[in-house]
């Protein structure tokens, strides 16, 4: 049994591995925009009526804000690797963000989305990509080590808002704890397409906008 043991993790590593990189393809790629777009910079609800759908986890519990330049400059990392180019960059867009505030207009959603739909058209953007940071939890541990460990944890969300027509036309939700393969063997192609260890925030922030900016074709 012991001399199984070793050969039984060898197929697991081999089936799981191809499962991760079939679940790769499966990502739906929709067309890309056709028109002027704005990169918000990341911001950080700390209260639901600051989101523009769902609930966060916690309320009140703010990220530090170099995380929040980090995940910009990763998201324009991304862009770049997808060959996305003629776009308004984060660090332009929120000049716009600091000028324009929430009004009262209706209930809070509504507010939240007309202040995205101001930045815009500020702007003077067809899109605004806006993309929010609900939970951050950093890896707290050894990462090889399968003890003492806080995995990491996030949640993000990236909507892509038609501004001409006030509209949210496409999103997408990231929400990943990662577990250890002992506890979830279902994921096991994703913890050996992670090199078989515990990864970091920024790690899986890095998953999200790869797929995320995908997914809504950029």
């Amino acid at each position: 049994m012991k001399r199984l043991a070793p050969l039984l993790l060898i197929c697991l590593f081999a089936v799981f591995s191809l499962g991760g990189c079939a679940s790769k393809s499966e990502i739906v790629k929709l067309p890309r925009p056709i028109g002027t777009i704005a990169i918000a910079g990341f911001t950080n609800p700390v209260f639901n009526w600051e989101l523009l759908a769902g609930y966060l986890p916690q309320e009140g519990k703010p990220i530090k804000k170099n995380v929040l330049q980090q995940l910009d400059d990763k998201m324009v990392g991304v862009l770049s690797r997808h060959n996305v180019t003629g776009y308004a960059r984060p660090a332009i867009t929120r000049q716009c963000q600091e000028i324009e505030v929430f009004e009262n207009m209706g209930s809070r959603r509504e507010a939240a989305f007309a202040y995205w739909l101001k930045v815009g058209e500020c702007m003077a953007a067809d899109y605004i990509l806006v993309p929010q940071i609900l939970f951050w939890q950093d890896l707290r541990g050894m990462q090889k080590a399968d003890f003492n460990i806080q995995p990491a944890s996030v949640v993000i969300d990236l909507y892509f808002i038609d501004v001409n027509n006030k509209r949210i036309v496409r999103r997408f939700h990231f929400d990943e704890t990662q577990q250890p393969l002992s506890e979830n063997m279902l994921n096991a192609g994703t913890f050996f397409k992670r090199g078989g260890k515990w990864v970091t925030a920024m790690e899986l922030a890095d998953e999200a906008l790869e797929n995320g900016l995908m997914e809504l074709g950029l």
